[in-house]
C-alpha cells in the first residue's frame, strides 16, 4: 500500500470514529440521529445532468438554459454555483420526531473566456458534519493559483 493510501486510510478510520463518538454522544443525551439513502430536497440536480456537462463542449447558454440561474457567480460569469438540499438524516429527541436534517450540495462550474465549461465539481456529500462551501472555494482558488506561476 503507498503512502498516500495508508494516509488517506488513516484519515478515514479517524473520521469513523469521531463520527462514532459523535453520535453515541448525542444518543447518551436523548438524541437519534437514523441515517437514511439521500431523498427529497428542491433544486435538485440529478447526477445524469451533471455528468452531461462536458468541458470543452458545453457552454455557459447551455448550463444557464439547463439549469436555470445559479446561486453564486463569481470573477464577471467566470464561475458559476448552484446549490440545494437533501435529507440525509432524520433526527429523534428523547423518544419524539425531531424532523429531517438536510445537507447542502453544490456544484461549481468554471468557465473558459469563450463560455465553454472548463471544469466541474460536485460536492454531493455522503456523511459530513460540516458545510463544504468551503471545499468548493478551495476549489476556484486552486486553479488560478496554478495558472499563474
Amino acid at each position: 500500500m503507498s503512502r498516500t493510501n495508508s494516509t488517506r486510510s488513516n484519515a478515514m478510520s479517524l473520521v469513523g470514529s469521531l463520527a462514532l463518538l459523535a453520535l453515541t454522544g448525542l444518543g447518551l443525551s436523548g438524541c437519534i440521529i437514523i441515517p437514511t439513502p439521500s431523498h427529497g430536497g428542491v433544486g435538485v440536480i440529478p447526477g445524469e445532468t451533471i455528468e452531461s456537462l462536458e468541458p470543452g463542449t458545453t457552454t455557459r447558454t447551455d448550463v444557464l438554459l439547463r439549469l436555470g440561474d445559479p446561486a453564486e457567480r463569481f470573477q464577471e460569469d467566470r464561475f458559476f454555483v448552484y446549490k440545494w438540499e437533501r435529507v440525509h438524516w432524520y433526527i429523534a429527541v428523547d423518544g419524539g420526531y425531531g424532523g429531517p436534517i438536510n445537507i447542502p450540495h453544490y456544484l461549481g462550474l468554471e468557465f473558459m473566456p469563450d463560455g465553454q465549461v472548463k471544469r466541474v465539481k460536485t460536492l454531493d456529500p455522503w456523511f459530513v458534519l460540516f458545510d463544504q462551501y468551503p471545499k468548493l472555494m478551495e476549489w476556484m482558488a486552486e486553479e488560478r493559483e496554478s495558472s499563474h506561476p
